[in-house]
C-alpha cells in the first residue's frame, strides 16, 4: 500500500511539471493597419523588457502583472485565429493573428 502510495504521488509530481499544451505552440504575429504582419519582438521599442512572449495570452499576463489594465477581445475570423489585446495606459492597441491572415510576407 505503502508503495503505490509513492507511485501516485511521484505520478502526480510528473504530471504537474509537465507544461500544458497551449496557444503559445502555435506561431502568433501583430498585424498592421495595412494587413501586414510583424514578429510579436517589435514591441520590445514599448515594452522593453517583453522577453520571451510569443502569443497574446502571455502578452496580456505579462502586462496584467505590471499592473496594467488590459482588455483582450477574440476576434471572429474566417480562417487562423486572431486577437485583440489593449493596453490604454501604454497606448497599445493590437491585433495578433496567426500567419493566415497576413495579406503579404512578414514585413519586420
Amino acid at each position: 500500500m505503502l508503495r503505490a502510495s509513492a507511485a501516485l504521488v511521484g505520478l502526480a509530481c510528473l504530471v504537474l511539471m509537465t507544461p500544458p499544451l497551449t496557444q503559445a505552440s502555435e506561431r502568433w504575429l501583430l498585424m498592421s493597419r495595412h494587413g501586414d504582419c510583424a514578429e510579436i519582438g517589435v514591441l520590445k521599442r514599448k515594452v522593453p523588457d517583453l522577453g520571451e512572449v510569443s502569443d497574446p495570452d502571455a502578452f496580456a499576463s505579462l502586462m496584467r502583472q505590471k499592473g496594467y489594465e488590459v482588455t483582450s477581445t477574440r476576434v471572429s475570423v474566417p480562417r487562423g485565429k486572431a486577437e485583440e489585446i489593449k493596453v490604454p495606459q501604454k497606448e497599445l492597441f493590437l491585433i495578433f493573428v496567426t500567419p493566415e491572415l497576413c495579406s503579404g510576407q512578414e514585413t519586420r
